[in-house]
């Protein structure tokens, strides 16, 4: 990155800084990597160019600015169009930098935010298998919480759902 040196940002490994257009003015590596594109073409990007939720982006960053810092999950859209929900820390540091901390959110989320976002009906059953397995594999191998269990179960019955109105 640049020249930032900010605490809060430290050890961070994917960050972002942007103005207060919502255009990204410095990234570092790992964003760069997670969304696919270069950081020349990052730099010419804004938020609303990468998020799947166009609508929702200047109230988010309106209330951002004016309480300044902002935390919650969102979903992004990488280069290739595949959806990307992460975790993220914003905050409007005391020299002004506007910034955030992503942290992709792994395991049975992501495909299952592919395949409720998917529109294609061809491309969509196979994002509902893929989405499927993540559930199955992270129902056998991990203890959850009844909250993340309830999660689960809800995913299981709306792909389903989905999966019986493509036949």
């Amino acid at each position: 990155m640049l020249s930032h040196n900010h605490p809060e940002l430290r050890d961070a490994r994917y960050v972002v800084f942007v103005d207060s257009s919502r255009r990204y003015v410095d990234c570092s590596d790992g964003v760069s990597e997670l969304l696919g594109y270069t950081r020349e073409e990052m730099l010419k990007k804004t938020i609303d160019d990468i998020s799947y939720d166009v609508a929702e982006v200047p109230t988010l960053f309106k209330r951002y600015l004016e309480i300044g810092w902002l935390q919650g999950e969102y979903i992004l859209q990488r280069k290739d169009r595949i959806p990307l929900p992460i975790r993220y820390q914003a905050f409007v540091l005391s020299d002004g930098c506007i910034a955030a901390i992503w942290e992709p959110i792994k395991g049975w989320r992501q495909p299952y935010m592919a395949a409720l976002l998917e529109l294609d009906p061809r491309n969509q059953r196979r994002a509902i298998e893929r989405a499927l397995a993540a559930l199955r594999q992270e129902r056998e191998v991990v203890t959850h919480s009844s909250d993340e269990h309830r999660l689960i179960n809800d995913a299981f019955s709306l792909l389903g759902a989905m999966q019986k109105n493509l036949k």
